[in-house]
């Protein structure tokens, strides 16, 4: 599970809760104390989640898994960008930039490792596995 696409998943609902918290507070000049802290949380979780290393060199076990680690790093970007629209200190704006690059850095690679490892099933090095059809399944 170490390094594992779903594990990055756990970076959206808190970075998600950041948006709608200050959607609902209604207030632009200020950013709620709930919507910090579930910031943090996110970028506590971001933090971790990296320093385990994603498992984005292996086979992936199903076509797709690697764009697990796109929509969360998209997700803490707004967050950060809200709370930089907010706070529009230079230390927020630094954190937003610093997200956004890793989110874009993100698409990149799973780009990349998306189109070699098509690259490699069409060349037949690798396969596109399914864990619900075995094709051993159906040989008579």
């Amino acid at each position: 599970m170490k390094g594992s696409p779903a594990m990055f998943l756990l970076i959206a609902p808190p970075s998600v809760a950041v948006v709608s918290l200050d959607l609902m507070d209604g207030d632009d000049g200020a950013f709620p104390d709930s919507a910090e802290m579930m910031l943090g949380w996110a970028l506590v979780l971001l933090v971790l989640l990296i320093r385990l290393g994603p498992s984005i060199y292996k086979t992936p076990s199903v076509l797709g898994e690697y764009w697990a680690y796109v929509f969360p790093l998209a997700a803490a970007a707004t967050a950060t960008i809200r709370y930089a629209g907010a706070l529009n200190s230079d230390a927020t704006v630094g954190l937003a930039a610093v997200v956004i690059v890793l989110a874009i850095a993100a698409l990149l690679i799973v780009l990349f490792r998306m189109a070699l490892h098509i690259y490699l099933v069409f060349k037949g090095d690798q396969q596109w596995r399914d864990p619900l059809f075995k094709i051993e399944m159906y040989h008579c």
